[in-house]
């Protein structure tokens, strides 16, 4: 079996089940008043963690590319995590908190033998019915001219990615969340890649008026540009798989109303994107 070590990124106490292949770390530990007892911290070592505001969940993936040496990384949410089934036809299932026995139905163990045939475990995409290009342009707390820089410094940094980058960002299946597994030496290509591209964003943009969920900006922008990459990944032959999600709602209240919206609206449909859309106007 391969080395893997998930770190799933909380910037607050949440419970994360003791397994083998999870690593809690605590995200934002640089700005943080308090440490969550028995997590990994972001800011140790050579580390981004007081960017946290702006770059999210980056920041464990960051100080996990510089300070930890593994076969396999993977990258789980406090409240998401990918599940073995490859059968699943919906991007993403509702659950309770994640516990072992949840784990254990979700057969969390086997992505270790999945891992053996892959170099990419991609988030299963969710068809939006609009380009990606549209729907970020669209999205709450999204500015256009963010993405718009996005593609002029990608188009200028790494023209061999132009073509990825336009066939991403015209259709319509996004890749949300910032979760994936990858192997080491594709890891490393992709945080060289996404570092530097969101490097020179942060140096030719001014957030300063931004709101709190505006400031998140580089954390949505990677989302978008994951798809990048991963598209120019399949071009060129890279083995990859894609997985369903697993969205942990705590209040039963809100998980049942969610399971239910899920059942007259599932993920993924023409009719769920639609009523989004007329929801946000």
């Amino acid at each position: 079996m391969p080395e893997i070590r998930i770190f799933v990124s909380c910037h607050k106490p949440y419970p994360v089940p003791e397994h083998p292949l999870l690593n809690p770390i605590q995200v934002g530990g640089a700005l943080a008043l308090e440490r969550i007892p028995g997590f990994l911290q972001d800011d140790a070592g050579e580390n981004i963690s007081r960017k946290n505001r702006s770059y999210c969940e980056l920041t464990a993936q960051y100080w996990a590319w510089k300070n930890i040496k593994s076969e396999f990384y993977g990258f789980f949410h406090y409240r998401r995590y990918l599940y073995p089934d490859l059968n699943a036809k919906r991007p993403y299932i509702i659950e309770r908190l994640p516990t072992d026995e949840l784990l254990r139905q979700l057969c969390l163990s086997e992505l270790s033998e999945i891992a053996e045939g892959y170099d990419l475990i991609a988030p299963r995409g969710e068809n939006m019915f609009l380009p990606v290009r549209e729907h970020y342009r669209k999205s709450a707390f999204h500015h256009r001219e963010d993405l718009a820089l996005v593609e002029n410094i990608v188009r200028e940094l790494y023209p061999s990615y132009a073509g990825a980058l336009e066939e991403y960002l015209s259709q319509p299946v996004c890749y949300f969340g910032n979760i994936f597994l990858m192997k080491h030496e594709l890891f490393d290509r992709y945080c060289t890649w996404l570092f530097s591209i969101l490097d020179q964003f942060d140096r030719s943009t001014n957030v300063g008026g931004y709101n709190a969920a505006e400031l998140r900006v580089d954390g949505y922008l990677a989302e978008r540009l994951f798809g990048v990459f991963y598209t120019k990944c399949r071009s060129d032959n890279v083995r990859y798989v894609e997985l369903p999600r697993v969205d942990f709602v705590t209040e039963g209240q809100a998980r049942r109303k969610r399971k239910l919206l899920s059942l007259v609206l599932p993920p993924g449909t023409k009719r769920r994107a639609m009523a989004k859309r007329l929801y946000q106007r």
